[in-house]
């Protein structure tokens, strides 16, 4: 039991490192393009390769070095998680180990959590200034990464198996000694190839020359750094290259219909998978689909010490691309810049959506899919144009989307389940003649009939008794394009703005925006407040370590906002993360 845990939890360390890894160097900003110092890692990638996400320039030292002690700290905080996870399962009743099995546990696991710091990481060999990537050798996941001391990174695998009570098999090929432990028809290499450490994912019955490939001990022909595709996304995108990725997804469809090559060829041998079992018109429609959403491309497009701004972006189709362009629509505020408590909304025209769906199932009908596995796809057809069909009131076609933004929360205390003693926060709900809808409602409403909204945009209070008595005030506000209604302290006069907010253009489908840093404070007083007497509750060991965690990340974070927006592109997912002073 032992030897298996060990084994596993050091496949950790590379995901670890990864993520740890392309920071530092005194280059104030990476250049764009494929900087040369990444050449070292970008050989070994196969310039087919369907996955790859690589470091390759370092963050410079002003921005690691104001961030590298918050970082720091979450990892500290996350040791203390650990341990408890192991101290906790140690006393459950169901835990049949020996007292010396559960010692052993223990050490490995305070040895592996001693990792989890930036001196932990140095000290085991992996320095700011190291770059990584995570790709495919053909289907086979590899992680690798720079070392700065090869001889350290050894010494602390030996530490995790002395601390384990075993140590991994060890094999070698062409003078290359790698470890390794089997997790059923699978198995986990872990070797240090001169300043380098490689782990990667093969079938267990590889011969010794098929695993010395799958490490990159013979380099590809072509190599991905060669290829141009990591400038084009750069280029295309507007990414730096402190870390860039992508899944080719034709290219994952191309190794399971096409005649494999490389290592896949030895791979679909031992699974007894054989592309030629699948129908020529399978093949094409397969080949078809994977070139609907082409590639996922992810990168960062600006870092400073303050602020982390990406963009994940699923490429679609050029005709596709287009069509959703025109399903957002304008609402009021959606995807403008707040320092609200939380933000949330969305848009969408109707009339569009069902003219874009429209034209997809005229489409299929007019090329219907022959393939056994797209049936359903066809199927749907029909009974997507049924549900189409079916009458709707004139007034859905109106909606346009909403945007629901809470300012603060007073009085709220997860600890003793203490509800909030006031709430400020604005609902708008936009949608072409929304007149129209509260005369609708005005009909059913006495209430609502009695406020005479009119669409001039004008506050008018709303006398609610539940409200009255909590102290708060509520307005709502009418015009032509949508109906707010507001609550809190300046109700009067954010329920007036918010109808006059700008539309942002292009206008995003969804939008949100919160503060982080009270976000996982509450988190943190949630887990804290979690219910005692549940047999299965954490202990109070482990809610104070969870707690001590959330509040770490607090403390890394200010503000976390993001914006899905429709571009010639597809869908972009642009994201920005503040981080605190």
């Amino acid at each position: 039991m032992m030897k298996s845990m060990s084994t596993k939890v050091l496949s950790v360390i590379a995901v670890g490192a990864l993520l740890l890894t392309g920071c530092d160097r005194d280059e104030e900003k990476a250049a764009a393009g494929v900087p040369a110092e990444s050449a070292d890692i970008l050989k070994y990638i196969p310039a087919d390769s369907p996955y790859v996400f690589a470091s390759l320039a370092p963050l410079p030292d002003d921005i690691m070095d104001e961030i590298e002690p918050k970082l720091d700290n979450v990892l500290v905080a996350y040791q203390a998680v650990l341990r408890e996870v192991v101290a906790q399962q140690s006393q459950s009743e169901t835990d049949t180990r020996s007292d010396e099995e559960k010692a052993q546990v223990e050490a490995f696991v305070d040895e592996l959590a001693g990792l989890l710091s930036m001196d932990g990481l140095r000290d085991a060999g992996i320095a700011r200034d190291s770059l990584g990537a995570f790709y495919g050798n053909g289907l086979l996941p590899v992680a690798r990464f720079e070392l700065s001391d090869s001889d350290s990174f050894e010494a602390t695998l030996a530490r995790l198996e002395e601390r384990a009570g075993s140590e991994m098999p060890t094999a070698e090929v062409d003078g290359q000694s790698y470890r390794y432990f089997d997790a059923e028809e699978f198995r986990v290499v872990i070797a240090v190839t001169g300043d380098q450490a490689v782990f990667t994912f093969v079938p267990a019955a590889f011969s010794e020359e098929q695993t010395g490939r799958a490490l990159g001990l013979t380099l590809p022909d072509d190599n991905i750094g060669e290829s141009g595709v990591l400038e084009e996304l750069i280029g295309k995108y507007g990414f730096d290259n402190y870390m860039v990725g992508f899944v080719d997804l034709p290219k994952l469809a191309e190794r399971f219909v096409g005649q494999p090559t490389g290592l896949d060829t030895e791979l679909f041998g031992l699974i007894g998978y054989d592309s030629s079992q699948v129908s020529d018109v399978c093949k094409v429609e397969i080949r078809e689909m994977a070139g609907v959403m082409s590639r996922m491309v992810i990168g960062y497009t600006n870092i400073t010490a303050k602020q982390f701004d990406s963009n994940l972006v699923f490429e679609l189709r050029d005709d596709l691309a287009k069509g959703m362009q025109a399903l957002p629509a304008a609402v009021p505020g959606l995807g403008v810049s707040t320092d609200a408590l939380m933000s949330f909304g969305m848009s969408i025209d109707a009339k569009a959506a069902r003219e874009f769906l429209e034209a997809r199932f005229d489409a299929i009908e007019a090329d219907p899919f022959e393939c056994e596995h797209f049936s359903d796809i066809q199927a749907g057809v029909a009974s997507g144009r049924q549900s189409l069909n079916q009458p709707v009131p004139p007034m859905v076609y109106d909606f346009k989307g909403f945007l629901a933004v809470i300012d603060d929360i007073e009085g709220l205390d997860v600890g003793t389940q203490t509800p909030p003693t006031s709430v400020d926060g604005t609902f708008l709900l936009a949608m072409d003649n929304a007149q129209a809808l509260i005369a609708m409602g005005a009909m059913f409403s006495p209430e609502l009939a009695a406020l005479d909204l009119q669409p001039d945009g004008n506050p008018v209070a709303l006398e609610l008794p539940q409200l009255q008595a909590m102290g708060m005030e509520a307005f709502a506000a009418l015009n032509e394009g949508a109906v707010a209604i507001s609550v809190g302290g300046n109700a009067e006069s954010e329920v007036a703005s918010m109808l006059e907010a700008d539309a942002v253009s292009p206008p995003p489908f969804m939008s949100f925006s919160m503060d982080a840093a009270r976000y996982y404070s509450f988190m943190g007083e949630a887990i804290a407040a979690g219910d005692a007497d549940d047999a299965k509750a954490a202990t109070p060991e482990m809610k104070e370590a969870m707690t001590d965690m959330m509040q770490s990340i607090a403390d890394l974070y200010d503000r976390m906002s993001g914006d899905v927006v429709f571009t010639e592109n597809g869908i972009e997912l642009r994201m920005v993360e503040v981080l605190k002073d």
